[in-house]
């Protein structure tokens, strides 16, 4: 069964949630995307204020508080 654009962008924010010092390219690695899937997903969740990313010095991600209570429950 093919995922759908929501499905990847949900797993990619719970593994920012596990990892949010993980680089691109574990997460791409991790979830079976290639590093431009991953990247189209980050920016989508950046564009929708549900991510945000560091750029100093190393890539950090975060999920944005009000979304991790919804994420706790499906771990």
């Amino acid at each position: 069964m093919k995922k759908t654009k929501l499905q990847d962008n949900f797993e990619v924010l719970r593994k920012i949630h596990k990892n949010p010092d993980a680089s691109q390219r574990e997460l791409a690695e991790e979830l079976g995307f290639s590093l431009g899937k991953l990247n189209y997903c980050l920016k989508a969740l950046k564009d929708k204020g549900l991510v945000k990313i560091n750029l100093e010095k190393k890539v950090k991600f975060t999920v944005l508080k009000y979304f991790k209570k919804n994420l706790k429950k499906t771990d």
